[in-house]
């Protein structure tokens, strides 16, 4: 019996198509490829599919736009907790020097010395001072061994027995040996619930678990207003600097910080806030960015660093307060290169501080409220307490009562508008909204070009053969014989 096996490429190949576009789960192609419709009703499901198509990329192109502008919002939450870590509360006075605690070989330096420290300030004013005072500078220090360091330890502002009067944490008696000495704009500043000792030890970091007024800290501390050596042109005020902060963070107290009055009571109120930032392009934080002389990267620390930095490169030498290892600034540095340093930094005439927000960093704010104290009800028992009179107590008595207001903290934590979660999604759902496609679809898309391509594959490869007949391209049929039983 004689069989002839004719090509069926071609009715395979649209038998394909035929298969995909009836299967597929895209909406609006098969109503569109039919044959059982109406023209018109084909028509009407191109222009419909094609429609909904370009809404649907349009809306996509919208979503990867704003992905692409890193848009950030701002989560707030009140988290609540039993106890909360207490900050570290540093206090300075604001007289730098003690009258008692300078020598008559140290008055001459003083001036110089009150002067020099005021380098953080554009004081057009006081330009020359230095060369047009009475004193001969040249004369003065040029072969003095004036150490600032030395000086301010020993003259300026001392936390013992005689100016702690009274400490307290959560009622219990604290002393002053519990404060650390730091170093800042104002001389001898004193740091309690720092994290470490005065030899750099670790130790244990307080915690408040009640608020409220007399669970905190509570301490009277005496100014010494009869010590004070400052002038108009220095700080004029008197009492005290507080600032509650973060036991990574150094104080910047000159920048930060609540001022004290003496002859009042004063009750600060502690709120904790946490941060955490994103990095860029979202947000403009740095985890990479690391400080040479503090363990956490903090903004404090940050433009300390800064201009430590600019200071030594100019000026060769370390102004007191700043930490490093480099040669300590004499005075005559410090008011005329730091100063000037420090000026031109400040009108952006140097290379500014590049100190990014941190990636996670907590505040403190306060809330200061005041009462006079004493009031004349105590003040016949205040006098036999302390053993001076109620005006030298007004004049220079600083009491100070900090607590948390409420055992609760505020978290800001900065996060993306539109991650790729969320972007991937909309994608999705634009794409299932307008024309019903999914993952899936595109599988079957690639379902039917790898089909496609083995079919190709396979004619081109049938072709092949076929040329290598020996009856050439003349046989179009093959014509096979087989034998019928």
């Amino acid at each position: 019996m004689l069989i002839r096996m004719s090509n069926t490429d071609e009715s395979e190949e649209q038998s394909l198509e035929r298969h995909f576009i009836e299967s597929t789960t895209l909406h609006g192609i098969p109503q569109q490829w039919d044959n059982a419709r109406p023209i018109w009703l084909r028509g009407f499901w191109f222009l419909a599919f094609f429609a909904c198509l370009g809404t649907g990329l349009w809306q996509i192109s919208l979503r990867i736009a704003e992905y692409q502008a890193y848009l950030a919002n701002t989560k707030i939450t009140l988290e609540y907790n039993n106890e909360l870590q207490f900050p570290a509360i540093t206090i300075c006075n604001f007289n730098r020097y003690r009258g008692s605690e300078v020598s008559d070989e140290d008055w001459p330096y003083l001036e110089y010395a009150l002067f020099a420290e005021e380098y953080d300030y554009d004081s057009y004013e006081d330009d020359g001072k230095f060369e047009q005072s009475s004193f001969n500078y040249y004369a003065l220090f040029e072969n003095s061994t004036f150490n600032f360091t030395e000086f301010t330890r020993r003259a300026g502002f001392v936390l013992d027995n005689e100016t702690l009067l009274d400490c307290k944490w959560r009622g219990r008696p604290c002393y002053a040996e519990n404060f650390t000495h730091v170093f800042t704009s104002y001389g001898n500043c004193w740091t309690f619930n720092n994290g470490v000792d005065e030899d750099g030890n670790y130790i244990e970091i307080l915690s408040e678990d009640q608020p409220g007024a007399g669970n905190g800290l509570y301490l009277v501390v005496d100014i010494q207003q009869a010590e004070y050596t400052e002038s108009l042109q220095g700080n004029p005020q008197a009492g005290l600097k507080i600032l509650a902060h973060d036991q990574e963070a150094p104080p910047l107290m000159d920048a930060l910080g609540s001022a004290i009055p003496p002859g009042f009571y004063s009750y600060i109120s502690l709120r904790r806030n946490e941060y955490k930032n994103l990095q860029e392009p979202w947000g403009k934080c740095d985890k990479n960015r690391h400080l040479e002389h503090y363990w956490e990267y903090t903004l404090s620390g940050c433009f300390i660093e800064c201009k430590l930095q600019h200071i030594v490169s100019e000026c060769g030498c370390r102004p007191v307060r700043y930490p490093g290892e480099a040669t300590e600034c004499s005075p005559r540095q410090s008011a005329t290169c730091v100063k000037d340093v420090i000026t031109r930094l400040n009108d952006g005439l140097l290379e500014p501080c590049y100190c990014p927000v941190p990636c996670q960093y907590i505040e403190y704010s306060t809330t200061v409220s005041y009462g006079a104290f004493p009031s004349q009800s105590v003040a016949e028992e205040a006098e036999a307490h302390f053993n001076v009179s109620v005006d030298y107590q007004r004049n220079n008595f600083v009491v100070l009562d900090v607590f948390y207001e409420e055992l609760n903290y505020q978290r800001f934590e900065q996060q993306k508008a539109i991650s790729v979660s969320s972007l991937i999604s909309d994608i999705g759902g634009n794409l299932g909204l307008f024309i019903g496609a999914s993952i899936l679809t595109f599988a079957e898309f690639i379902d039917y070009f790898v089909k496609k391509s083995l079919k190709v594959c396979t004619s081109r490869k049938n072709q092949a053969k076929e040329k290598g007949h020996p009856l050439g391209n003349k046989v179009k049929d093959v014509w096979s014989v087989s034998k019928s039983s």
